[in-house]
């Protein structure tokens, strides 16, 4: 309603930003929500969004986004542990010495994150996110080359090979072949359906706030093309570079891709870079989520506490869950993040959008939000009771 509002006044000079924009009658609409510093606006986000049009249901979205960033931050201390511990080994074994267990390396990130858990200021994340994107490219590049060297190591072994697993002109390009031999379903085949959900986390709910700050209204309206134009190039990726690592590294890759990558050099530089560039993004994913969290703490002390509480117990968790992160993964895509992209949006628009959309624009978010509940019970369902199967 505030929407329509907002684009009804356009002419008036309500709102100079236009149907996108944030809204200039934030403050006397919704006094209890903050707005942007010097301009009077509320800005759009998917909570505020939720708050206006679900009202008191609104909580769903807020807690889910929570519980999404928290499920993020926990499979960051599984992989961590799970990559540092998969390059000690090797390094280890080429020393004839006993690898350190895989907890000490989860107290060494707890111990390293609860600090940082206290920082307030978002900006001074920056930097060491600027470092965390570089280093992740590094690790994705170095994977791909890891992939096809593997790939090369068994031209010989596809030479010849008539029998359903190659072919001779494999030969010249084995991790094609690979891939064209590669099974259409595994036994944890189901697993799929919530972790599609997860991969998108980021994007599902930063969406709505990236287009906010785009300050040109020609540009704002070409956001959604370019951002299907994006999605696609990044879907593109992950099918190549999936497609690529599994066919090189064969059906006992696990889900954290860099503890199963083939002792050496490169390798352990690829996992020490990916660790590290996790270790510095924790913060800013768990940002949002201790805002929530910790919304009630009365002063700085007693947010931190809590804070630091609730990274520790995150830790317990990931201890417990040390050998499940492919479970893990794949049962918070389907119990939160399928809701949030399937199911609240379209109920969202049903309400804001009530006397403007179409009867079959309400018809197809209606059913839209119905696959996305049923997809939610079922995978979540499958996920918990075969559990032992998508285990690492």
């Amino acid at each position: 309603r505030a929407l329509r509002g907002e684009e009804a006044g356009r002419g008036a000079g309500a709102s100079p930003r236009g149907r996108y924009g944030s809204l200039e009658e934030g403050r006397r609409h919704h006094p209890a929500t903050a707005s942007a510093p010097g301009t009077g606006r509320i800005p759009l986000t998917y909570p505020e969004l939720a708050r206006r049009s679900l009202g008191p249901y609104s909580l769903l979205v807020t807690g889910g986004i929570a519980a999404m960033q928290f499920g993020v931050c926990l499979t960051y201390l599984i992989f961590v542990p799970q990559t540092l511990g998969a390059c000690a080994r090797a390094m280890a074994s080429a020393a004839a010495m006993p690898p350190p267990p895989f907890w000490a390396f989860l107290a060494a990130m707890v111990a390293a994150e609860v600090p940082l858990a206290w920082i307030r200021d978002i900006r001074r994340l920056a930097p060491t996110n600027v470092l965390a994107t570089l280093l992740i490219a590094y690790g994705l590049a170095a994977c791909l080359a890891v992939a096809g060297t593997s790939g090369r190591g068994h031209a010989a072994a596809d030479v010849g090979r008539t029998d359903g697993g190659g072919s001779p002109g494999n030969a010249a390009s084995p991790l094609l072949g690979r891939v064209l031999d590669l099974p259409a379903l595994g036994d944890a085949w189901y697993l799929f359906v919530g972790t599609s959900f997860f991969v998108f986390e980021g994007s599902i709910t930063l969406l709505v706030p990236l287009q906010e700050a785009v300050r040109e209204k020609r540009d704002r309206d070409a956001f959604p093309r370019l951002n299907v134009r994006v999605q696609r190039c990044i879907v593109t990726f992950y099918v190549i570079f999936a497609l690529a690592c599994w066919a090189a590294l064969g059906d006992g890759v696990q889900t954290a891709l860099t503890a199963s990558l083939p002792p050496g050099p490169l390798s352990a530089s690829v996992q020490i870079a990916y660790s590290i560039a996790v270790v510095l993004t924790f913060p800013l994913q768990a940002f949002p989520a201790l805002e929530v969290a910790c919304r009630a703490a009365a002063t700085v002390r007693r947010r931190n506490a809590a804070a630091s509480a609730i990274v520790c117990g995150l830790g317990v968790v990931a201890y417990l869950a040390i050998d499940d992160l492919g479970n893990v993964v794949s049962l918070l895509g389907s119990l939160v993040g399928i809701p949030i992209a399937l199911v609240y949006p379209n109920l969202m628009h049903n309400v804001m959008c009530a006397s403007t959309a179409s009867a079959r624009v309400r018809a197809m978010n209606y059913a839209v939000a119905s696959i996305g509940l049923f997809a939610t019970f079922a995978a979540s369902y499958t996920t918990i009771m075969q559990w032992d199967r998508g285990t690492e």
